[in-house]
Protein backbone atom coordinates (compact mmCIF):
# COMPACT_ATOMS: atom_id res chain seq x y z
CA UNK A 1 0.00 0.00 0.00
CA UNK A 2 3.14 2.43 0.89
CA UNK A 3 4.40 1.71 -2.88
CA UNK A 4 1.05 2.36 -4.19
CA UNK A 5 0.70 5.77 -2.03
CA UNK A 6 3.81 6.67 -4.00
CA UNK A 7 3.00 6.00 -6.92
CA UNK A 8 0.03 7.80 -7.08
CA UNK A 9 1.83 10.96 -5.50
CA UNK A 10 4.36 10.71 -8.43
CA UNK A 11 1.69 10.62 -10.96
CA UNK A 12 -0.37 13.41 -9.57
CA UNK A 13 2.87 15.73 -9.31
CA UNK A 14 3.32 14.89 -12.93
CA UNK A 15 0.25 15.20 -14.15
CA UNK A 16 -0.17 18.74 -12.17
CA UNK A 17 3.26 20.16 -13.76
CA UNK A 18 1.77 19.03 -17.32
CA UNK A 19 -1.46 21.55 -15.95
CA UNK A 20 0.85 24.24 -15.22
CA UNK A 21 2.30 24.31 -18.10
CA UNK A 22 -0.80 24.50 -19.53
CA UNK A 23 0.31 21.99 -22.99
CA UNK A 24 -2.90 22.23 -25.08
CA UNK A 25 -2.40 18.07 -26.67
CA UNK A 26 -3.60 17.41 -23.00
CA UNK A 27 -6.71 19.60 -23.32
CA UNK A 28 -7.93 18.35 -26.72
CA UNK A 29 -7.38 14.54 -25.85
CA UNK A 30 -9.24 14.74 -22.30
CA UNK A 31 -12.09 15.24 -24.80
CA UNK A 32 -11.89 11.96 -27.30
CA UNK A 33 -13.26 8.78 -25.53
CA UNK A 34 -10.98 6.67 -27.33
CA UNK A 35 -7.06 6.79 -29.07
CA UNK A 36 -8.38 5.23 -32.24
CA UNK A 37 -11.36 8.05 -32.94
CA UNK A 38 -8.92 10.76 -32.03
CA UNK A 39 -6.22 9.61 -34.19
CA UNK A 40 -8.52 9.12 -37.11
CA UNK A 41 -9.64 12.88 -36.71
CA UNK A 42 -6.01 13.89 -36.48
CA UNK A 43 -4.89 12.15 -39.31
CA UNK A 44 -8.26 13.74 -41.16
CA UNK A 45 -7.88 17.28 -40.20
CA UNK A 46 -4.26 16.97 -40.96
CA UNK A 47 -5.07 15.85 -44.63
CA UNK A 48 -7.02 19.09 -45.19
CA UNK A 49 -4.83 21.24 -43.63
CA UNK A 50 -1.54 20.57 -45.99
CA UNK A 51 -3.10 20.68 -48.81
CA UNK A 52 -2.77 23.87 -50.43
CA UNK A 53 -5.75 25.70 -52.18
CA UNK A 54 -6.11 25.40 -55.90
CA UNK A 55 -5.23 28.74 -57.72
CA UNK A 56 -3.79 30.52 -54.84
CA UNK A 57 -0.44 31.45 -53.48
CA UNK A 58 0.36 32.38 -50.01
CA UNK A 59 4.16 32.73 -48.35
CA UNK A 60 3.78 29.04 -46.72
CA UNK A 61 3.15 27.30 -49.86
CA UNK A 62 6.88 27.73 -51.08
CA UNK A 63 10.14 26.93 -49.57
CA UNK A 64 13.42 29.19 -50.20
CA UNK A 65 13.57 27.86 -53.69
CA UNK A 66 9.74 28.34 -55.04
CA UNK A 67 8.81 24.79 -54.91
CA UNK A 68 5.61 23.62 -52.59
CA UNK A 69 6.02 23.67 -48.90
CA UNK A 70 5.40 20.48 -47.22
CA UNK A 71 5.51 21.14 -43.62
CA UNK A 72 4.12 24.62 -44.20
CA UNK A 73 1.71 23.96 -41.58
CA UNK A 74 3.86 22.81 -39.10
CA UNK A 75 4.36 25.36 -37.05
CA UNK A 76 0.67 26.21 -36.52
CA UNK A 77 0.33 24.48 -32.77
CA UNK A 78 -2.54 25.95 -30.83
CA UNK A 79 -1.86 27.73 -27.59
CA UNK A 80 -5.46 27.44 -25.83
CA UNK A 81 -4.14 26.92 -22.46
CA UNK A 82 -6.65 25.88 -20.48
CA UNK A 83 -5.32 26.18 -16.78
CA UNK A 84 -8.26 25.75 -14.55
CA UNK A 85 -9.67 23.00 -16.13
CA UNK A 86 -6.33 21.41 -16.18
CA UNK A 87 -5.32 21.36 -12.73
CA UNK A 88 -8.62 20.59 -11.49
CA UNK A 89 -8.68 17.68 -13.57
CA UNK A 90 -5.28 16.47 -12.80
CA UNK A 91 -4.92 17.30 -9.04
CA UNK A 92 -7.35 14.93 -8.25
CA UNK A 93 -7.11 11.38 -7.51
CA UNK A 94 -9.35 9.40 -10.31
CA UNK A 95 -8.96 5.76 -9.69
CA UNK A 96 -10.64 2.66 -11.02
CA UNK A 97 -11.06 -0.56 -9.93
CA UNK A 98 -10.11 -3.48 -12.52
CA UNK A 99 -10.54 -6.77 -11.69
CA UNK A 100 -7.57 -9.14 -13.35
CA UNK A 101 -9.35 -12.30 -13.71
CA UNK A 102 -6.13 -14.56 -15.12
CA UNK A 103 -4.57 -13.68 -11.22
CA UNK A 104 -8.15 -13.62 -9.43
CA UNK A 105 -7.10 -10.25 -7.32
CA UNK A 106 -8.11 -6.96 -7.20
CA UNK A 107 -5.79 -4.11 -8.91
CA UNK A 108 -6.45 -0.31 -8.20
CA UNK A 109 -4.74 1.19 -10.93
CA UNK A 110 -3.78 5.17 -10.91
CA UNK A 111 -4.95 7.55 -13.85
CA UNK A 112 -2.74 10.03 -13.44
CA UNK A 113 -0.68 9.56 -16.20
CA UNK A 114 -3.29 8.98 -18.61
CA UNK A 115 -4.02 12.67 -19.03
CA UNK A 116 -0.38 12.65 -20.34
CA UNK A 117 0.34 9.46 -22.62
CA UNK A 118 -3.06 10.58 -24.45
CA UNK A 119 -1.91 13.51 -26.37
CA UNK A 120 -2.18 14.29 -30.27
CA UNK A 121 0.71 13.67 -32.37
CA UNK A 122 3.46 16.80 -31.75
CA UNK A 123 4.16 18.60 -34.91
CA UNK A 124 7.56 20.35 -35.09
CA UNK A 125 7.26 24.13 -35.17
CA UNK A 126 10.24 25.45 -36.57
CA UNK A 127 10.17 22.33 -39.70
CA UNK A 128 9.55 25.36 -42.19
CA UNK A 129 13.03 26.10 -43.62
CA UNK A 130 14.99 23.71 -44.83
CA UNK A 131 18.48 24.32 -45.32
CA UNK A 132 20.49 22.22 -48.28
CA UNK A 133 23.50 22.96 -50.29
CA UNK A 134 22.80 25.07 -53.28
CA UNK A 135 24.03 27.91 -55.46
CA UNK A 136 23.52 31.42 -56.60
CA UNK A 137 20.80 31.18 -60.12
CA UNK A 138 23.92 33.77 -61.74
CA UNK A 139 26.63 31.33 -60.24
CA UNK A 140 24.74 28.37 -61.62
CA UNK A 141 26.36 26.44 -64.39
CA UNK A 142 22.58 26.24 -66.19
CA UNK A 143 22.85 29.97 -66.43
CA UNK A 144 26.62 30.07 -67.55
CA UNK A 145 25.76 27.81 -70.72
CA UNK A 146 21.94 29.42 -70.84
CA UNK A 147 21.24 30.79 -74.41
CA UNK A 148 20.56 34.20 -72.99
CA UNK A 149 24.11 33.81 -71.29
CA UNK A 150 25.21 36.46 -74.03
CA UNK A 151 22.65 39.39 -72.48
CA UNK A 152 24.37 39.29 -69.04
CA UNK A 153 27.71 40.33 -71.25
CA UNK A 154 25.98 43.07 -72.35
CA UNK A 155 24.85 44.36 -69.60
CA UNK A 156 27.98 44.50 -68.07
CA UNK A 157 29.68 45.35 -71.06
CA UNK A 158 26.75 48.69 -71.34
CA UNK A 159 27.32 49.54 -67.86
CA UNK A 160 30.87 49.93 -68.36
CA UNK A 161 30.52 51.93 -71.57
CA UNK A 162 28.09 54.48 -69.59
CA UNK A 163 31.14 54.78 -66.71
CA UNK A 164 33.91 55.33 -69.03
CA UNK A 165 30.97 58.04 -70.92
CA UNK A 166 30.63 59.79 -67.58
CA UNK A 167 34.39 59.74 -66.24
CA UNK A 168 35.70 61.42 -69.51
CA UNK A 169 32.73 63.79 -69.54
CA UNK A 170 33.53 65.17 -66.01
CA UNK A 171 37.08 65.27 -66.70
CA UNK A 172 36.22 67.72 -69.90
CA UNK A 173 33.91 69.98 -68.46
CA UNK A 174 35.93 70.29 -65.01
CA UNK A 175 38.86 68.62 -65.23
CA UNK A 176 38.25 65.95 -62.94
CA UNK A 177 37.30 62.39 -63.23
CA UNK A 178 35.26 62.57 -60.13
CA UNK A 179 32.96 64.82 -57.70
CA UNK A 180 33.20 64.64 -54.52
CA UNK A 181 29.56 65.32 -53.08
CA UNK A 182 28.94 61.40 -52.47
CA UNK A 183 32.87 60.25 -51.61
CA UNK A 184 32.47 63.33 -49.03
CA UNK A 185 29.47 62.39 -47.63
CA UNK A 186 30.58 58.28 -47.15
CA UNK A 187 33.90 59.71 -45.43
CA UNK A 188 31.80 61.77 -42.82
CA UNK A 189 31.51 60.58 -39.28
CA UNK A 190 32.87 57.17 -40.93
CA UNK A 191 34.82 56.55 -37.55
CA UNK A 192 31.90 57.26 -35.17
CA UNK A 193 29.42 55.04 -37.42
CA UNK A 194 32.11 51.97 -37.05
CA UNK A 195 32.12 52.31 -33.63
CA UNK A 196 28.48 52.63 -33.17
CA UNK A 197 27.83 49.61 -35.66
CA UNK A 198 30.29 47.45 -33.28
CA UNK A 199 28.35 48.28 -29.89
CA UNK A 200 24.97 47.46 -31.34
CA UNK A 201 26.94 43.88 -32.44
CA UNK A 202 28.31 43.19 -28.90
CA UNK A 203 25.09 44.28 -27.57
CA UNK A 204 23.43 40.93 -29.46
CA UNK A 205 25.25 38.51 -27.12
CA UNK A 206 23.06 39.83 -24.07
CA UNK A 207 20.93 36.79 -25.92
CA UNK A 208 23.51 34.13 -25.34
CA UNK A 209 23.09 35.73 -21.59
CA UNK A 210 19.79 35.12 -21.25
CA UNK A 211 19.34 31.42 -23.07
CA UNK A 212 22.05 30.35 -20.86
CA UNK A 213 19.68 31.50 -17.96
CA UNK A 214 17.23 29.44 -19.74
CA UNK A 215 18.79 26.57 -20.10
CA UNK A 216 19.81 26.52 -16.32
CA UNK A 217 16.06 26.94 -15.03
CA UNK A 218 16.88 30.85 -13.64
CA UNK A 219 14.33 31.69 -16.80
CA UNK A 220 11.59 30.44 -17.85
CA UNK A 221 10.92 31.03 -21.42
CA UNK A 222 7.08 30.87 -21.35
CA UNK A 223 6.15 32.71 -18.51
CA UNK A 224 9.17 35.86 -18.35
CA UNK A 225 11.66 34.68 -20.72
CA UNK A 226 9.86 35.58 -24.11
CA UNK A 227 8.50 39.07 -21.71
CA UNK A 228 12.54 39.96 -21.72
CA UNK A 229 13.65 39.26 -24.85
CA UNK A 230 10.73 41.34 -26.44
CA UNK A 231 11.40 44.23 -24.31
CA UNK A 232 15.42 44.42 -25.11
CA UNK A 233 14.67 44.08 -28.84
CA UNK A 234 12.22 46.92 -28.88
CA UNK A 235 15.42 48.50 -26.96
CA UNK A 236 17.67 47.75 -29.19
CA UNK A 237 16.10 48.92 -32.71
CA UNK A 238 14.85 52.28 -30.59
CA UNK A 239 18.89 52.74 -30.12
CA UNK A 240 20.11 51.51 -33.29
CA UNK A 241 17.33 54.57 -34.64
CA UNK A 242 17.79 56.92 -32.05
CA UNK A 243 21.48 57.26 -31.56
CA UNK A 244 22.46 57.94 -35.13
CA UNK A 245 19.85 60.86 -35.42
CA UNK A 246 21.01 62.35 -32.16
CA UNK A 247 24.83 63.03 -32.99
CA UNK A 248 23.21 63.47 -36.75
CA UNK A 249 24.96 60.98 -38.64
CA UNK A 250 25.28 61.72 -42.95
CA UNK A 251 21.88 59.89 -43.98
CA UNK A 252 24.10 57.29 -45.78
CA UNK A 253 25.58 56.88 -42.53
CA UNK A 254 22.06 56.89 -40.81
CA UNK A 255 20.33 54.15 -43.39
CA UNK A 256 23.14 51.68 -43.13
CA UNK A 257 23.17 51.74 -39.13
CA UNK A 258 19.24 51.29 -39.61
CA UNK A 259 19.61 48.30 -42.48
CA UNK A 260 22.13 46.56 -40.41
CA UNK A 261 20.35 46.88 -37.06
CA UNK A 262 17.46 45.38 -38.51
CA UNK A 263 19.48 42.63 -40.08
CA UNK A 264 20.96 42.00 -36.23
CA UNK A 265 17.53 42.36 -34.67
CA UNK A 266 16.02 39.60 -36.96
CA UNK A 267 19.13 37.63 -36.31
CA UNK A 268 18.17 38.06 -32.89
CA UNK A 269 15.02 37.16 -32.90
CA UNK A 270 15.35 34.45 -34.53
CA UNK A 271 18.00 32.97 -32.46
CA UNK A 272 15.92 33.69 -29.05
CA UNK A 273 12.80 32.00 -29.99
CA UNK A 274 14.11 28.59 -31.81
CA UNK A 275 16.10 28.61 -28.77
CA UNK A 276 13.16 29.43 -26.75
CA UNK A 277 10.95 26.61 -28.31
CA UNK A 278 13.18 23.95 -27.99
CA UNK A 279 13.74 24.66 -23.92
CA UNK A 280 9.95 23.88 -23.84
CA UNK A 281 10.87 21.17 -25.90
CA UNK A 282 13.26 19.70 -23.20
CA UNK A 283 11.05 20.39 -20.70
CA UNK A 284 8.11 17.80 -22.04
CA UNK A 285 10.56 15.39 -23.05
CA UNK A 286 11.71 15.52 -19.08
CA UNK A 287 8.23 14.95 -18.36
CA UNK A 288 7.08 12.64 -20.86
CA UNK A 289 9.77 9.77 -19.59
CA UNK A 290 8.97 10.75 -15.99
CA UNK A 291 5.44 9.78 -17.00
CA UNK A 292 6.75 7.16 -19.02
CA UNK A 293 8.49 5.51 -16.06
CA UNK A 294 5.60 6.04 -13.62
CA UNK A 295 3.42 4.03 -16.13
CA UNK A 296 6.47 1.18 -15.93
CA UNK A 297 6.37 1.15 -12.32
CA UNK A 298 2.24 0.81 -12.19
CA UNK A 299 2.75 -1.79 -14.62
CA UNK A 300 5.20 -3.91 -13.11
CA UNK A 301 2.93 -5.18 -10.39
CA UNK A 302 0.19 -6.28 -12.89
CA UNK A 303 -0.69 -7.43 -16.17
CA UNK A 304 -0.29 -4.82 -18.39
CA UNK A 305 -3.93 -4.20 -19.86
CA UNK A 306 -3.85 -3.07 -23.90
CA UNK A 307 -4.75 0.58 -22.68
CA UNK A 308 -1.57 0.88 -21.00
CA UNK A 309 0.04 -0.63 -23.79
CA UNK A 310 -1.03 2.07 -25.73
CA UNK A 311 -0.94 4.95 -23.40
CA UNK A 312 3.35 3.65 -22.98
CA UNK A 313 3.68 3.84 -27.18
CA UNK A 314 2.37 7.04 -27.94
CA UNK A 315 4.39 8.28 -24.86
CA UNK A 316 7.58 6.67 -26.56
CA UNK A 317 6.56 8.10 -29.78
CA UNK A 318 6.54 11.81 -28.19
CA UNK A 319 9.56 11.07 -26.66
CA UNK A 320 11.01 10.34 -30.06
CA UNK A 321 9.30 13.31 -31.55
CA UNK A 322 11.20 15.46 -28.80
CA UNK A 323 14.58 13.99 -29.21
CA UNK A 324 14.46 14.86 -32.49
CA UNK A 325 13.57 18.25 -32.64
CA UNK A 326 16.07 18.95 -29.57
CA UNK A 327 18.78 17.54 -32.00
CA UNK A 328 20.26 19.02 -36.01
CA UNK A 329 18.66 17.78 -39.04
CA UNK A 330 21.63 17.14 -41.10
CA UNK A 331 22.75 13.52 -41.14
CA UNK A 332 25.42 12.45 -39.22
CA UNK A 333 25.39 15.92 -36.84
CA UNK A 334 26.01 15.63 -33.32
CA UNK A 335 24.52 19.25 -32.42
CA UNK A 336 22.05 18.78 -29.54
CA UNK A 337 19.85 21.32 -27.58
CA UNK A 338 21.20 22.88 -25.22
CA UNK A 339 24.84 21.67 -26.41
CA UNK A 340 24.24 24.78 -29.02
CA UNK A 341 23.87 27.77 -26.07
CA UNK A 342 27.29 29.25 -26.23
CA UNK A 343 28.95 32.28 -26.97
CA UNK A 344 31.14 30.96 -30.23
CA UNK A 345 27.86 29.21 -31.48
CA UNK A 346 25.89 32.49 -31.74
CA UNK A 347 29.09 34.13 -33.00
CA UNK A 348 29.27 31.71 -36.20
CA UNK A 349 25.59 32.18 -36.16
CA UNK A 350 25.85 36.06 -36.99
CA UNK A 351 28.61 35.41 -39.13
CA UNK A 352 26.49 33.46 -41.71
CA UNK A 353 24.65 34.92 -44.60
CA UNK A 354 21.31 33.98 -43.00
CA UNK A 355 17.95 35.43 -40.61
CA UNK A 356 17.02 32.18 -39.79
CA UNK A 357 18.41 30.15 -36.76
CA UNK A 358 19.21 26.66 -36.82
CA UNK A 359 21.33 24.07 -34.80
CA UNK A 360 23.55 23.47 -37.64
CA UNK A 361 23.80 24.39 -41.34
CA UNK A 362 25.24 22.63 -44.67
CA UNK A 363 28.56 23.44 -44.90
CA UNK A 364 31.48 23.47 -47.60
CA UNK A 365 34.86 21.59 -47.30
CA UNK A 366 37.19 24.81 -48.11
CA UNK A 367 37.19 28.32 -49.24
CA UNK A 368 38.11 28.87 -53.40
CA UNK A 369 40.18 32.12 -52.94
CA UNK A 370 40.24 32.99 -56.30
CA UNK A 371 36.09 33.06 -55.86
CA UNK A 372 37.15 35.59 -53.01
CA UNK A 373 39.16 37.67 -54.85
CA UNK A 374 36.54 37.60 -57.20
CA UNK A 375 33.88 38.63 -55.60
CA UNK A 376 35.55 41.34 -53.83
CA UNK A 377 36.58 42.52 -57.46
CA UNK A 378 33.03 42.73 -57.96
CA UNK A 379 31.94 44.54 -55.27
CA UNK A 380 34.67 47.41 -55.24
CA UNK A 381 33.72 47.53 -58.98
CA UNK A 382 29.92 48.06 -58.26
CA UNK A 383 29.82 50.13 -55.54
CA UNK A 384 32.60 52.89 -57.35
CA UNK A 385 30.32 52.38 -60.38
CA UNK A 386 27.07 53.10 -58.20
CA UNK A 387 29.06 56.34 -56.94
CA UNK A 388 29.10 57.36 -60.22
CA UNK A 389 25.84 57.04 -60.90
CA UNK A 390 24.96 58.73 -57.83
CA UNK A 391 27.07 61.94 -58.55
CA UNK A 392 26.02 62.40 -61.85
CA UNK A 393 22.61 61.35 -62.08
CA UNK A 394 21.31 61.57 -58.54
CA UNK A 395 22.75 64.70 -56.81
CA UNK A 396 21.74 67.32 -59.61
CA UNK A 397 18.02 65.80 -59.79
CA UNK A 398 18.20 65.51 -56.28
CA UNK A 399 19.21 69.46 -55.10
CA UNK A 400 16.54 70.70 -57.69
CA UNK A 401 13.64 68.38 -55.96
CA UNK A 402 14.98 69.78 -52.47
CA UNK A 403 14.72 73.70 -53.83
CA UNK A 404 11.26 72.93 -54.58
CA UNK A 405 10.00 72.82 -51.04
CA UNK A 406 9.57 75.92 -50.99
CA UNK A 407 7.25 76.62 -53.81
CA UNK A 408 3.53 76.56 -53.60
CA UNK A 409 1.92 73.33 -54.12
CA UNK A 410 0.52 73.68 -57.70
CA UNK A 411 3.91 74.88 -58.58
CA UNK A 412 5.56 71.91 -57.49
CA UNK A 413 2.98 69.24 -59.27
CA UNK A 414 4.19 70.91 -61.89
CA UNK A 415 7.42 70.03 -61.80
CA UNK A 416 6.86 66.87 -60.70
CA UNK A 417 6.54 64.80 -63.61
CA UNK A 418 9.29 66.32 -65.48
CA UNK A 419 11.77 65.42 -62.57
CA UNK A 420 10.09 62.14 -62.39
CA UNK A 421 10.82 61.11 -65.96
CA UNK A 422 14.83 62.28 -65.61
CA UNK A 423 15.54 59.79 -62.79
CA UNK A 424 13.23 56.57 -64.15
CA UNK A 425 16.36 55.51 -65.93
CA UNK A 426 19.15 56.38 -62.88
CA UNK A 427 17.31 54.83 -60.36
CA UNK A 428 16.67 51.18 -62.40
CA UNK A 429 20.22 51.26 -63.08
CA UNK A 430 20.88 52.05 -59.49
CA UNK A 431 18.22 49.52 -58.24
CA UNK A 432 19.58 46.38 -60.20
CA UNK A 433 22.92 47.02 -58.74
CA UNK A 434 22.47 47.41 -55.32
CA UNK A 435 20.44 43.84 -55.91
CA UNK A 436 23.47 42.82 -57.16
CA UNK A 437 26.33 43.92 -54.84
CA UNK A 438 23.82 42.58 -52.20
CA UNK A 439 22.48 39.82 -53.36
CA UNK A 440 25.22 37.70 -55.26
CA UNK A 441 28.17 39.64 -54.52
CA UNK A 442 28.20 40.38 -50.60
CA UNK A 443 26.46 37.16 -49.60
CA UNK A 444 28.08 35.19 -51.76
CA UNK A 445 31.05 36.60 -50.59
CA UNK A 446 30.03 35.77 -47.11
CA UNK A 447 29.03 32.79 -47.76
CA UNK A 448 32.76 31.38 -49.20
CA UNK A 449 34.30 32.57 -46.17
CA UNK A 450 32.38 30.59 -43.43
CA UNK A 451 31.67 27.79 -45.65
CA UNK A 452 27.67 27.92 -46.17
CA UNK A 453 26.96 25.59 -48.29
CA UNK A 454 23.08 27.15 -48.88
CA UNK A 455 23.74 29.80 -51.41
CA UNK A 456 19.92 30.72 -52.28
CA UNK A 457 19.24 34.06 -52.00
CA UNK A 458 17.35 35.11 -54.43
CA UNK A 459 15.10 33.55 -57.44
CA UNK A 460 14.37 34.26 -60.78
CA UNK A 461 12.52 37.80 -59.47
CA UNK A 462 13.10 39.04 -62.73
CA UNK A 463 10.54 36.62 -64.50
CA UNK A 464 7.44 37.43 -61.77
CA UNK A 465 4.34 37.46 -62.81
CA UNK A 466 3.00 38.30 -59.42
CA UNK A 467 3.80 40.96 -57.06
CA UNK A 468 3.88 38.15 -54.00
CA UNK A 469 6.08 36.10 -56.32
CA UNK A 470 8.64 38.88 -55.89
CA UNK A 471 8.46 38.81 -52.33
CA UNK A 472 9.66 35.68 -51.96
CA UNK A 473 12.44 35.84 -54.84
CA UNK A 474 14.00 39.15 -54.29
CA UNK A 475 15.27 38.72 -51.06
CA UNK A 476 14.99 34.95 -49.75
CA UNK A 477 16.81 35.15 -46.50
CA UNK A 478 13.95 37.95 -45.50
CA UNK A 479 11.40 35.84 -46.97
CA UNK A 480 12.35 32.99 -44.78
CA UNK A 481 12.73 35.09 -41.57
CA UNK A 482 8.97 36.56 -42.13
CA UNK A 483 7.72 33.23 -43.44
CA UNK A 484 8.68 31.65 -40.41
CA UNK A 485 8.33 34.02 -37.79
CA UNK A 486 5.68 36.36 -39.13
CA UNK A 487 3.36 34.60 -41.60
CA UNK A 488 3.30 30.89 -39.72
CA UNK A 489 4.16 33.16 -35.82
CA UNK A 490 0.57 34.95 -36.54
CA UNK A 491 -1.13 31.67 -37.12
CA UNK A 492 -0.03 29.93 -34.73
CA UNK A 493 -0.19 32.56 -31.86
CA UNK A 494 -3.18 34.66 -32.52
CA UNK A 495 -4.88 31.65 -34.50
CA UNK A 496 -5.57 33.49 -37.56
CA UNK A 497 -6.77 32.27 -41.29
CA UNK A 498 -3.63 32.44 -43.96
CA UNK A 499 -5.38 35.59 -45.50
CA UNK A 500 -4.75 37.41 -42.51
CA UNK A 501 -1.66 36.24 -41.58
CA UNK A 502 -0.25 37.78 -45.39
CA UNK A 503 -1.90 41.18 -44.88
CA UNK A 504 0.05 41.14 -41.32
CA UNK A 505 3.59 39.83 -42.87
CA UNK A 506 2.78 42.62 -46.01
CA UNK A 507 2.16 45.31 -43.30
CA UNK A 508 4.93 44.56 -41.22
CA UNK A 509 7.45 44.23 -44.07
CA UNK A 510 5.52 48.18 -45.45
CA UNK A 511 6.08 49.63 -42.29
CA UNK A 512 9.57 48.38 -41.96
CA UNK A 513 10.23 50.11 -45.56
CA UNK A 514 8.55 53.03 -44.14
CA UNK A 515 10.60 52.98 -41.40
CA UNK A 516 13.79 53.45 -43.50
CA UNK A 517 12.42 55.83 -45.52
CA UNK A 518 12.02 57.95 -42.29
CA UNK A 519 15.72 57.07 -41.59
CA UNK A 520 16.54 59.14 -44.77
CA UNK A 521 14.03 62.00 -44.84
CA UNK A 522 14.05 62.49 -40.74
CA UNK A 523 9.54 62.86 -42.19
CA UNK A 524 6.79 60.71 -42.03
CA UNK A 525 4.92 60.61 -44.94
CA UNK A 526 3.54 57.04 -45.64
CA UNK A 527 4.14 57.07 -49.27
CA UNK A 528 6.32 53.65 -49.43
CA UNK A 529 4.14 51.83 -46.63
CA UNK A 530 0.98 52.52 -48.99
CA UNK A 531 2.76 52.16 -52.12
CA UNK A 532 3.81 48.78 -50.88
CA UNK A 533 0.27 47.64 -49.85
CA UNK A 534 -1.15 48.31 -52.92
CA UNK A 535 0.44 45.09 -54.04
CA UNK A 536 -1.98 43.32 -52.04
CA UNK A 537 -4.85 44.19 -54.49
CA UNK A 538 -2.81 44.02 -57.59
CA UNK A 539 -1.79 39.79 -56.67
CA UNK A 540 -5.63 39.76 -56.13
CA UNK A 541 -5.83 41.03 -59.38
CA UNK A 542 -3.54 39.21 -61.19
CA UNK A 543 -5.12 35.39 -59.96
CA UNK A 544 -8.12 36.53 -62.26
CA UNK A 545 -9.20 34.74 -64.67
CA UNK A 546 -7.76 37.26 -67.35
CA UNK A 547 -4.75 37.28 -65.77
CA UNK A 548 -3.85 34.30 -64.12
CA UNK A 549 -2.87 32.41 -67.79
CA UNK A 550 -1.26 35.25 -69.18
CA UNK A 551 1.91 35.51 -68.03
CA UNK A 552 3.81 38.00 -70.77
CA UNK A 553 1.73 40.53 -69.79
CA UNK A 554 1.75 40.17 -65.99
CA UNK A 555 5.73 40.27 -66.39
CA UNK A 556 5.38 43.17 -68.32
CA UNK A 557 3.11 44.89 -65.68
CA UNK A 558 5.93 43.54 -62.59
CA UNK A 559 8.63 45.36 -65.02
CA UNK A 560 6.48 48.46 -65.14
CA UNK A 561 5.90 48.52 -61.69
CA UNK A 562 9.64 48.28 -61.02
CA UNK A 563 10.77 50.82 -63.61
CA UNK A 564 8.44 53.50 -62.29
CA UNK A 565 7.79 52.51 -58.32
CA UNK A 566 11.01 53.70 -57.08
CA UNK A 567 11.60 57.27 -59.17
CA UNK A 568 8.06 58.16 -57.78
CA UNK A 569 7.91 57.06 -54.56
CA UNK A 570 11.90 58.90 -54.26
CA UNK A 571 10.03 61.92 -55.98
CA UNK A 572 7.26 62.23 -53.57
CA UNK A 573 9.66 62.17 -50.59
CA UNK A 574 12.41 64.64 -51.66
CA UNK A 575 9.31 67.08 -52.94
CA UNK A 576 6.32 67.22 -51.13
Amino acid sequence: MADRSNRAREATTAATIFAEAGNPRIYRELHHPTYKDRHTMTESQDSVTSSPSSGSTTPDQSDGDGSPNESSDTSVEVHNFVHKELKEMSTVAVKKIEHNIAGGREIVVTKQYQPIAKTTKRRPRFKDVKFKPNTTILEAEASRTSVFAGFYTVFWLGTFILFAKTVLGNYRNSGYFLDTHIVSLLWRDLPKIAITDLVLFLLTFANVALQQAVVKKKVSWESTGWALQSCYEVGFIALALWWPMHNDYPWIGRVFLCLHSLVLLMKQHSYAFFCGYLSVVKRDLALYESAFEGLRSEAASMTPSQSQTEQEERLLDEIAMCQTELKSSLPMSKVVYPNNVTFFNFFDYMMLPTLVYELEYPRTESIRWDYVFEKIAAIFGVFFLMIIIAEQYFYPIVMHALSLRSLPFVEKAKEYPFLFFELLFPFLLMYLLTWYIIWDAILNEIAELTHFADRYFYGAWWNSVQWDQFAREWNVPVHLFLLRHVYHGSISAFQVSKGAATVITFLLSSVIHELVMFVIFKKLRGYLLVLQMCQLPLVQLSKTKFLRGNKVFGNIMFWIGIYTGPSMMCMLYLTF
